[in-house]
This record gives C-alpha cells, sequence and structure tokens, in this order.
C-alpha cells in the first residue's frame, strides 16, 4: 500500500529488517533516514536483540532535525518522510549512517529474512509491493532457504505454513482438501486474505494453482468464489457430473444443468470432465477416513439441494442423502432375483450398498436397511443350493455348525425389519421361504434324535455333552515337551499342564457362537485364533442332554457323565473329574454368576476369579459359567442383537486374563435357544413346567407334527421319556423372549470353540481353524477389468468398485424360489502379462525400495501381491503374515513397512483395516505406470 507522493508505507518488519542489514554491515548504531510516507502505526520504540530503536515521523526538514536530536537516547533512530533528497542539507546527511536518504527496497530485507544470498528472478513476479506485503506477513519467521537462493516455492511454503497451517509438504490435491475441511484452520486462512495486500494474495492463488496440476485451475477457482471451506462440499458434487461411467445413469440434460449451476458458483469458470473426475476423487477420497467433520457433509448435502443434483445423488459413495436411492435400487434388483433366479444384478446393486460410506455393513453400526439387505440377500444365495439330505446325528451336528446356524443368523437379522418398504416386502418373501425349508430341517433332524439320540453311540457316534470334557478340554492340558517328558499332573517337579479356562455361555446358540466367535477374532486378531483338531474337517459340536435346559446338560458338561442338578452338584462333580484327571488344585475352580459378579471397584474382575486363571500352576483347568444370554431370552428382546464379546459382562476381560497367562479357551454352551418372533401363529399347550418339552404323560403321551418323543438313557426327565417341541412357534409356559428344552437344532446344537492367543501349541494336536463362514455368506468375488483413470490424484480416490458379477438365467419352475445352482461368474480373461513383474520391475518401485530397504525380498513382496490380486484386493492378515513369514502379531507392522514402499505422493495403494490387508490394483497400476 502506498500513500503521498506514491512513497511505500514502512511498517516494523521493514524496519527490522533495514536495521539487521546494517548491523551486518558493522553498524553498531545510529540513525537511518528512509524515503517512506510519514506515516507510522507500530511502536515508537521496541527491542531489537538487545538494541533499542526508536521510530519518528518527519514530514519536514525542520521535523528531520528534531528526530536528530534523539540519536543518543536510542541505539538506532529511523526517520520516515516524504521530503525530496535534495531538500536535505549537507547538516542533516553528515549524520545519517549511510550518508544519505536511504529507499524502502524490500529485496534485500525479504533475502535476509531468509538468511539469503540470492533470489529466483522470478521471485514474487518482481512486484515490490507483493514483496513488502511479505516482509509483514513473515515478519519474524525463521526459515533459511536451501542454498542461500530463495525462491516463490520456499517463501509461501514458509508463508502458508505460518499464517494458516499448510504445511510444505502438503501441496497435493488430497492434502489440500483434508486441510481444507479443518474448520480452524480455513478460519484462519480467511483472516489473512482479510488482511494482506491483494497483490501478494494473487501471487499465492497462482503459484498455489501451479502446484496442484490439473485440479489446480478447479481449487482456485473455489478458493476465490467461495473459500477453502467449500473445495470438499462441492468437489462431492462435482464427482456426480464428472463420472461417465456412472451406475446410476441420469438424463443428459439433468447433468448438464447441475454442472452448469457448479461452474456458475465458480464464478463462470469452465471445468473439463477430467478436471471434474479428479476433483470429485479428491474430495471423496478426503471424506473416506475415519473423522470427518459432520459441517463438510452437510454442507455438501446443501450444495446438492442448491445446485439441484438430487437426481445424481445416487452415484455418491460418501453423501447419507445417496443411501436411500442405492437402497432401493437394490430392493428392485432383488425382487427381480427372487423371480428369475439370476443373481447377477442384486449382487452388483449390493455392491453399490456396501461401497457407500455410511453402509457400515457387517458392524453394529450398519442401519436396519443395509442389515435387512445383506440377510437378505445371504438367503437368496442360500435358498439355491441343497438342503441337507437324512443323515446321521454326527451330520447334523456339523451340518448345524458350518451352515444352518448361520441360515438362523441371517434370518434374525431380517427380523429387525427395514424402513424401505420395497425391500420389507421383498425380504419377507425369502425369508418366508426360507424359514419353511429351515423348518423341514429341523423336523427332519428331530426324526433323526428319537431315533438315536436317547442312546449313546458305542462307536462313530458324535460327540456329548457329557464328553466334552474327556474329549475336548483334557486333551488340550497336555503339557509341553520338556527334559523329562511323558504326561502329569500337578505334581512337584513333573511337567505341567497345559491351562484352559472353560467358558460355557449359558444358552449360547450356534448362531450367537458365530457372532462372538467372529467379534473375538475380529477385536483381537492377530492375537487370538480359532483352533480345532488336528484332522477334524468340521467345526466342534456336541449334542446336549436331553429335555436341552440348563439342570440336565450343564451339569452332565461339568461332570463328565449324564447327571441331573444345580450349581452345588456342578461344582462337585467338576472337582471330581479333575481330581481323576490330575488335574485337580487349590483353590476354586468353578465360578458361577453371584461369584463372577463379585467384582472390586474399578477392577475388570473378581478377585478370586482372576487368582484363578492366574494360578496356571496349581489350578491349570479354570470354568466358569457367564449368564448373560438366557438372562437375555428373560429381560430383552435378543432379535437384531448383535453380539460380541463386550455383550458378556465379563468376557472381554476374561479373555484378556487368559491371554495374559497363556491359558488356552474353550468356549462352548449347554443348549442353544430359540426366539420369540411374536407372529402368528405361535402356540402355547398348557402351562408345563418348562417352556420347551412336556411330560409324556398318560393324558397326553402323543406327539404331535411340530413336537417329537424322546427316550433313552440321555433322557433325563420323565422316567428317560419326554415330548420336546420342534417347531420354534411351540410353547409350554407363557410369552418370553426367547426359550429352550426342546428338539430344534439350535437347541440341542452345542458350539464348542477353541482359542488361542497368540502361536499355536503344536503339542496340543490343534491347528488354525479356516474361517468359518459358509460359501453363500459372501458374494463370490470377480476381478473385475481395470479401468483407466485419468490422473493419479483421480486414481488415488476411486473406491474399490463392486465386483461385476454375470450370471446365466436360471430355469425356474413353479414354486417361488425353485432355482438352480447359481452360474458361475465370469472371471476376465487373462491377458499373459505378468502386472506385478512391472510393477516391481518399475524406475519408481526400484527408488521407493531403495529409500525405504523392507527386509522383504521383490520376490516375497511379488506373491503378496499376486495372491491379493487372486483375492480381488483383499487377504487376511494371517495369510498375509504367511506370505511374508512374519509372526501373525507382527502382520499389520509388516503390512506398514510394504505400504511406505507401495504408497507414494499420498496416494494410498496399500492399507489393512484390523482384519484384512487391502489393495487398490487399479490404483497400483496407475501409480507405477503398468498400463492395462
Amino acid at each position: 500500500m502506498t500513500v503521498a507522493a506514491g512513497l511505500p508505507e514502512a511498517d516494523a518488519a521493514a524496519v527490522r529488517s533495514l536495521v539487521v542489514g546494517l548491523r551486518s554491515k558493522n553498524y553498531p548504531r545510529g540513525v537511518v533516514a528512509l524515503a517512506a510516507a510519514p506515516v507510522w502505526s507500530g511502536p515508537e520504540e521496541f527491542d531489537l536483540d538487545g538494541q533499542s530503536v526508536r521510530v519518528r515521523v518527519a514530514p519536514s526538514v525542520l521535523a528531520i532535525r528534531d528526530a536528530l536530536i534523539e540519536r543518543h537516547r536510542a541505539d538506532w533512530v529511523v526517520i520516515l518522510t516524504d521530503r525530496d533528497p535534495a531538500e536535505l542539507p549537507a547538516g542533516i546527511l553528515e549524520h545519517l549512517t549511510a550518508g544519505r536518504l536511504s529507499n524502502l527496497d524490500p529485496w534485500p530485507a525479504l533475502r535476509e529474512l531468509f538468511q539469503a544470498s540470492r533470489q529466483e528472478f522470478h521471485l514474487l513476479s518482481l512486484s515490490n509491493d507483493a514483496a513488502r506485503a511479505a516482509l509483514r506477513d513473515l515478519d519474524g519467521v525463521r526459515a533459511p532457504a536451501p542454498g542461500g537462493v530463495l525462491t516463490n516455492d520456499h517463501l509461501f511454503a514458509a508463508l502458508a505454513d505460518r499464517n494458516f497451517g499448510l504445511r510444505p509438504a502438503e501441496y497435493t490435491p488430497h492434502h489440500i482438501a483434508l486441510w481444507s475441511m479443518d474448520g480452524a484452520t480455513t478460519a484462519r486462512f480467511d483472516v489473512w486474505r482479510q488482511h494482506t495486500d491483494p497483490v501478494l494474495l494473487e501471487q499465492f492463488y497462482g503459484w498455489m494453482e501451479s502446484r496442484l496440476g490439473p485440479l489446480g485451475p478447479a481449487f482456485i477457482a473455489v478458493w476465490r468464489s467461495s473459500g477453502p471451506a467449500q473445495l470438499v462440499p462441492l468437489g462431492l458434487v462435482a464427482a456426480l457430473v464428472g463420472d461417465g461411467t456412472a451406475a446410476f445413469p441420469a438424463p443428459r440434460d439433468t447433468t448438464v444443468k447441475v454442472r452448469t449451476l457448479l461452474e456458475v458458483e465458480l464464478g463462470g469458470r469452465a471445468l473439463t470432465e477430467q478436471q471434474l473426475t479428479a476433483w470429485g476423487n479428491a474430495a471423496t477420497l478426503a471424506v473416506s477416513g475415519p473423522h470427518v467433520p459432520d459441517d463438510v457433509l452437510r454442507r455438501a448435502e446443501d450444495a446438492v439441494r442448491r445446485l439441484q443434483a438430487e437426481p445424481l445423488v445416487a452415484r455418491s459413495d460418501v453423501l447419507q442423502m445417496a443411501l436411500a436411492p442405492r437402497i432401493a435400487q437394490f430392493a428392485t434388483m432383488l425382487g427381480t432375483a427372487v423371480d428369475s433366479g439370476d443373481l447377477a444384478a442384486a449382487e452388483n446393486a449390493w455392491a453399490d450398498v456396501v461401497a457407500h460410506r455410511g453402509a457400515h455393513a457387517g458392524t453394529p453400526d450398519a442401519p436396519r436397511n443395509v442389515q435387512v439387505g445383506a440377510a437378505a440377500l445371504r438367503l437368496l444365495r442360500r435358498r439355491a443350493l441343497d438342503w441337507p439330505e437324512s443323515g446321521g446325528l454326527t451330520d447334523w451336528l456339523a451340518h448345524y455348525r458350518r451352515d444352518l446356524s448361520w441360515v438362523d443368523d441371517a434370518v434374525n437379522d431380517a427380523f429387525v425389519g427395514a424402513d424401505d418398504r420395497a425391500l420389507a416386502t421383498v425380504a419377507d418373501r425369502i425369508v418366508t421361504a426360507v424359514r419353511a425349508q429351515r423348518a423341514d430341517a429341523d423336523r427332519r433332524f428331530a426324526r433323526q434324535l428319537a431315533a438315536d439320540g436317547g442312546h449313546r453311540a458305542t462307536s462313530g457316534g458324535p460327540l456329548y455333552i457329557e464328553d466334552v470334557l474327556d474329549r475336548i478340554v483334557k486333551p488340550l492340558t497336555v503339557p509341553a515337551p520338556g527334559p523329562t517328558g511323558g504326561l502329569g499332573g500337578v505334581t512337584p517337579g513333573g511337567p505341567k499342564p497345559s491351562p484352559v479356562l472353560l467358558v460355557i455361555a449359558d444358552g449360547m446358540s450356534g448362531s450367537v457362537a458365530n457372532e462372538v466367535v467372529a467379534d473375538a477374532l475380529r477385536r483381537h486378531r492377530p492375537q487370538w485364533q480359532e483352533c480345532r483338531f488336528a484332522g477334524a474337517e468340521q467345526p466342534h459340536a456336541a449334542l446336549a442332554a436331553l429335555p436341552t435346559v440348563t439342570r440336565f446338560s450343564r451339569c452332565s458338561l461339568l461332570t463328565g457323565a449324564l447327571a441331573e442338578g444345580g450349581q452345588d452338584k456342578e461344582r462337585s462333580g467338576f472337582s471330581n473329574w479333575l481330581q481323576r484327571n490330575g488335574l485337580r488344585g487349590i483353590g476354586p475352580v468353578l465360578f458361577h454368576k453371584a461369584e463372577l459378579d463379585l467384582v472390586s471397584r474399578n477392577h475388570a474382575l473378581a478377585d478370586a476369579m482372576r487368582d484363578a486363571v492366574d494360578d496356571t500352576e496349581h489350578r491349570p483347568v479354570v470354568a466358569c459359567v457367564l449368564n448373560d444370554i438366557d438372562d437375555a431370552l428373560d429381560r430383552s428382546d435378543p432379535i437384531g442383537t448383535t453380539w460380541s464379546t463386550a455383550s458378556f459382562k465379563h468376557l472381554d476381560p476374561l479373555l484378556t486374563a487368559a491371554a495374559a497367562v497363556g491359558r488356552t479357551v474353550v468356549l462352548v454352551s449347554d443348549h442353544g435357544h430359540v426366539v420369540e418372533r411374536r407372529e402368528q401363529p405361535s402356540v402355547q399347550r398348557g402351562q408345563q413346567v418348562s417352556a420347551r418339552y412336556r411330560s409324556a404323560s398318560d393324558v397326553d403321551p402323543e406327539a404331535r407334527d411340530d413336537e417329537v418323543l424322546v427316550t433313552g438313557v440321555r433322557v433325563l426327565s420323565g422316567h428317560q421319556r419326554a415330548i420336546l417341541a420342534v417347531d420354534e412357534q411351540v410353547r409350554y409356559t407363557g410369552l418370553k423372549a426367547g426359550y429352550h428344552g426342546g428338539a430344534s437344532l439350535a437347541e440341542a446344537v452345542i458350539p464348542v470353540s477353541i482359542l488361542v492367543n497368540g502361536a499355536v501349541p503344536h503339542h496340543l494336536g490343534i491347528e488354525v481353524a479356516p474361517a468359518p463362514q459358509p460359501a453363500w455368506w459372501e458374494a463370490a468375488r470377480t476381478a473385475p477389468a481395470p479401468t483407466p483413470v485419468p490422473t493419479v490424484a483421480a486414481a488415488a480416490a476411486s473406491k474399490r468398485k463392486k465386483p461385476t458379477v454375470t450370471a446365466k438365467p436360471v430355469a425356474q419352475a413353479d414354486a417361488l424360489f425353485d432355482v438352480g445352482a447359481p452360474a458361475t461368474p465370469v472371471a476376465a480373461a487373462p491377458t499373459g502379462r505378468d502386472r506385478i513383474a512391472e510393477v516391481l520391475g518399475s524406475e519408481l518401485f526400484g527408488q521407493q525400495y531403495a529409500q525405504f530397504r523392507p527386509k522383504f525380498t521383490k520376490p516375497v513382496i511379488g506373491r503378496l501381491l499376486r495372491e491379493l490380486l487372486d483375492g480381488n484386493g483383499r487377504l487376511a492378515l494371517s495369510r498375509a503374515a504367511d506370505f511374508l513369514d512374519v509372526k501373525p502379531a507382527r502382520a499389520r507392522a509388516a503390512v506398514a513397512v510394504l505400504a511406505q514402499v507401495l504408497n507414494t505422493d499420498g496416494v494410498v495403494v496399500l492399507s489393512d483395516n484390523g482384519t484384512e490387508v487391502e489393495l487398490e490394483a487399479a490404483l497400483l497400476f496407475e501409480q507405477y505406470g503398468v498400463a492395462p
């Protein structure tokens, strides 16, 4: 800014720089007359590195003479005057340190500020006003110029860092977008913009535009018109019009209208298709993280409405308002799949749903529509497959654990109910048909139970609840090989049994166990792993005692023999079993609800329970009973409940305590349960002593079609005879949230899970179990053809695309779901090229590998990347650990090392989500210059 006679106005930064420059020339003190406007807004006197500096304004020669009098009162006197040099007499000039009137030249002062001896030719476009403004805005900065050469890059980096928190390494579209979502930093920018010289502001805009490449014009247009806080909100609108291959088509005139309104918002700045796409991708990537300010998405949705982009909003992976139209499209495709048997369109529509940021599929945070949609699609996949034929009880137990319990899981998820009416209607059609098949399986199992379940098989029979201690727990106590070898109990100096914690979750069905174990592995992996005995081809499951109630089954479990009784009988029976097997130590070893709830203040476990778990030397086997599920059947509605380790009051701290001392955890139940769905017909027959079984009395000795009569030594009530309910709608007592005691698979099959923390002890004869989910639980993955991305910035923001499923129509019979097996998805044809080898051989990869020097060889990295490609970009962390030859506990750290090598310029191609490694394949090849 300039005033009288066109002279600039001096400021504190200019005065300081002038004095510092004179001192560097060995002037210890003196008087300086500066050709500047006689205006001063700063302090009359200030300290500069221990010297006093006094500033005086002198609009006349007489005022200059008056100011000279003060030269003995301060180390430096700076006189600001607009007098012509010819007006100054020799008597004044001889008192000036320079011997002349000095000019306010900002360039030496600017170089001095950065300790530079030179500057680039076009620094600040050689604008004196911009240089003076920079001096003011950077007053007191300490940022020496590299090599002693001051450049625009260095100057603006220091200016942006100091004034509005934009770090020097963050001049990429992605980082600028992240920075723009911070309200505090963008507010600082607005303050700086209002107070700085407009010339310097224009210089900054031009410099930043040049740094952002093709996105520069779009970003700066937003900054000029709306401020940086609108970069991401408007970018999310740009994402709706910049994707020519969007899965949600719209009339061209709609797209043109929205694009025109967006350009008007940018002050008439026209943007190319490439710029719109890149901007949209950068904005989408910025809001894909876990912590996004709510006001950013609110402003984006406001922009959608303001720019009339609602017809296009379904294209967004991140805007909350986009989820509803995606759900609506999925419901339409699902209804078509029910009628045609071709699931391809429904699978692709579902992939659009789960790709949305707000879907949270597979988590407790999933909205109702997403939860119901996932369940309905899973059941439709399952319905197309064969259902079990008649077989022995062993086959039924295995089939329930690996398959039918997951059907129950999906049915329960669907019963929470959808908000979308179309989805609710089609989900009901699917669930109703599947439940009919599922009920038929229960009846066939019950007939097998009546034939075989009342007696113990002499050989080749199932695992019975009374044998769990002998056949599951005892083998897990085998001592680790030592100098003396052999087996032994708790004997001084002898080999110590391997410690076990037996956790009995009262009432836990197979479907609940699926969720609890999955949660334990998901939240605590790679520490916890599910195992099973070597050679076992199926998940472990046991057959409950009959009727399937706690008094019979839990007592038989803890006694190691068929027995009836309460807690006292359980304690004595468990103690006797330990004694017989040389495992009885000192102190309590079985804890029920009352003992577990005796928790001291601020402790996670009761002292007695923790002492028992910690005492692996004297108490190698400890057991506890958790009643959370059984209590829920009395007091709350379990439908829609997502069971996790945290759903149990004490399970999380028990797992933590067991892990600390190396105990193997055996998680079992005593019986399962069926839930009350409050639907018709719900049948109550009389007033019996139990909800799901009745005596085979002389009054009513015959079982109906929805019941079964069981007899034999394993029937522990009514003279070894009882009638058990089979269909889940049947009950013999008043209304509750759930029931047990009957002969359905969910009540009679006991899930048995072996959990090991850390490395699997090979001397126990167990191995890591494969993933328990059945094949129909998730869609079959098919590698899509690579999609070219316009720029690296655009590629960085692209989501993992949905797997495009191509299925052939299946011949349809008269029934609603009588369809054949799903057609095999058509995979992309091989190209004959090894694109991973091209990545590893690229110049960029060589530079990254040399810079970070990971301990993994290139062939090892190549094998991991190929496995990720085969898995459509996903691989379990435990499998990644195998490929990288590291311990499972080190898998995430190893992936982080590789991410340093593969992720360049802020572009994320390799990451992990806590349970899986994720690879953005298209982005990897784009980043490393490998052609499709």
